[in-house]
């Protein structure tokens, strides 16, 4: 039988696995920006690169997120 001590432990991991996503967005968003900055690569050639789609770059390197 569930019980809730195990709904509860449930959603902390749920809360755990949240945050570390959105650490290693941050993380890829911030490796994004460095990229374009400092080398001559595309947006297609980075977006491919970090798996994402080129609006998402062109957000990331405007500031947008």
């Amino acid at each position: 039988m569930t019980t809730l001590e195990d709904l509860q432990r449930s959603a902390e991991q749920v809360r755990a696995a949240t945050k570390a996503l959105d650490d290693l967005r941050q993380h890829r968003d911030q490796l994004i920006r460095e990229v374009r900055q400092t080398t001559q690569h595309t947006v297609p050639e980075i977006a491919a690169a970090a798996g994402v789609s080129q609006a998402t770059v062109k957000t990331v390197v405007r500031g947008l997120r």
